[in-house]
């Protein structure tokens, strides 16, 4: 289900563009996917391996996640920002 129409979503791109790149690597890809993942996973597995570190594998998780976020955050621009541009060149 569509829940915004085109030019909303269109907008709402606009508006994260003009914030920049790195903005939305840092807020989206570090802090967005990179720690909330590596907060969960630590979670999960202290949860269902009997011997799964806490100590040592959360603070890692809090260093491998987020670097994996960088990457994460950029495809994700990347990807958006072409989808963007073929609608604009489509109108």
């Amino acid at each position: 289900m569509n829940f915004f129409s085109k030019e909303k979503r269109l907008q709402r791109w606009a508006n994260t563009r003009r914030k920049g790149l790195w903005r939305f690597i840092l807020m989206n890809g570090v802090l967005g996917w990179g720690v909330t993942t590596a907060i969960l996973w630590s979670i999960f597995m202290s949860m269902t391996s009997q011997n799964f570190d806490f100590k040592t594998r959360f603070p890692l998780a809090l260093v491998i996640f987020p670097l994996g976020g960088i990457f994460w955050g950029y495809f994700v621009w990347r990807e958006t920002e072409k989808l963007y541009q073929k609608q604009l060149s489509t109108e």
